[in-house]
């Protein structure tokens, strides 16, 4: 079998797992951009091992006729669509791949709630994905779950989520006894955006016992000032530093006990295995879709979004049970040394071929 695989732009969120996809030796890969680079992120250019190739684009009346040209003469028998469903090119690609008669599924994260003219636009670009799609790879079991609603039918759904290398964090020491004296550090790595609920855990915050812990905040974004604002009006033992460049972030964990992600929405949130990696519980909001893969009381707390009390009341438990601390660690680390992108890949390439023995044509 032939699997032709279109994802948005190089990723490192993608990069293992389509590195394993392609070095099974049952199968035959083609792994295509949609885009050649991705401007808004900064961990450069992360293309997969062997071949790739950019979606030969060319905006016009004929993009569609070139587009199905280019997918028949790549003769491939399924196809996997990643791409970002708001752009135009990812619409074209759409019908062109109607045109090719090949069953192929959309890959990605839950579409983000919104409302409003927004919300308009973006179901109706992503309700003609879902209407003409086989089938979904969804990233997480709460991604699947959410891709089933929308689905409305028996089409096929599974769970393979992002995979990245983990012996970085894996190797770091897990947590030892605190003494009686040394503070709760929290963590966590985030941009400076509405999106990540930032303002929720700073607010939190101001309701801990006084002493006996701190919160370091890594990133970069239009929040900045007015955070600092807050962090500074209450006197809080908060620092925010400058963002950690991709390649080194591993350096924000050192020395931490605890990563806290108060995200209003994170479509994964790979930042969760990282932490859980490095030996620390991580307490995230329930709309991050990773949390709902790997976070349970063994090794952290899931809450609800939006809720400053909640947050709250997850870090005092913490601050208060401090001495199983360690044993959260072990629990911790624990979780996620499964993980492998051998058997997503696996798991990927076992769903495409049962929906080729049974799409039909």
């Amino acid at each position: 079998m032939k699997i032709g695989v279109i994802v948005n732009s190089p990723s490192p969120h993608q990069k293992v797992l389509l590195d394993a996809l392609v070095s099974l030796d049952h199968v035959e890969v083609l792994i295509a951009y949609s885009f050649a680079a991705n401007p808004q992120r900064t961990w450069g250019t992360a293309r997969v091992t062997g071949k790739s190739v950019v979606v030969p684009w060319k905006p016009g009346p004929t993009c569609i006729t070139q587009l199905t040209e280019w997918m028949r003469s790549a003769a491939c028998d399924v196809w996997v669509l990643g791409s970002v469903f708001t752009a135009l090119r990812t619409q074209a690609l759409v019908s062109a791949l109607g045109r090719v008669d090949k069953p192929w599924v959309f890959l990605g994260e839950p579409p983000r709630p919104r409302q409003g003219w927004r919300a308009a636009v973006r179901n109706r670009l992503l309700n003609r994905v879902i209407n003409k799609c086989h089938g979904v790879i969804a990233t997480g079991t709460e991604s699947a779950r959410r891709y089933r609603k929308l689905l409305r039918d028996d089409r096929p759904v599974t769970s393979v989520p992002y995979y990245i290398p983990l012996n970085d964090w894996l190797d770091f020491p897990l947590t030892k006894p605190l003494n009686p004296r040394e503070p709760v550090r929290f963590v966590t790595l985030a941009q400076l955006i509405p999106r990540k609920g930032l303002d929720v855990l700073i607010a939190a915050c101001r309701e801990l016992p006084a002493g006996g812990w701190t919160l370091d905040i890594y990133g970069e974004g239009p929040e900045r000032h007015r955070l600092q604002e807050s962090v500074e009006a209450s006197a809080l033992p908060i620092t925010i530093h400058r963002p950690l460049p991709f390649n080194s972030r591993t350096t924000g964990f050192h020395g931490k006990h605890c990563f806290v992600l108060p995200t209003r929405w994170d479509g994964w949130g790979m930042v969760v295995v990282e932490a859980l990696a490095a030996g620390l519980p991580v307490i995230s909001t329930d709309q991050a879709m990773a949390a709902h893969d790997f976070i349970d009381e063994s090794n952290g707390r899931l809450i609800p979004a939006n809720e400053k009390q909640s947050l709250r009341n997850a870090m005092v438990q913490l601050m208060a049970n401090r001495d199983t601390l360690v044993q959260y660690s072990i629990s911790a680390r624990n979780s996620v040394r499964h993980v492998s992108a051998q058997e997503g890949a696996a798991k990927l390439v076992n769903f495409l071929q049962q929906l080729n023995a049974t799409t039909d044509r």
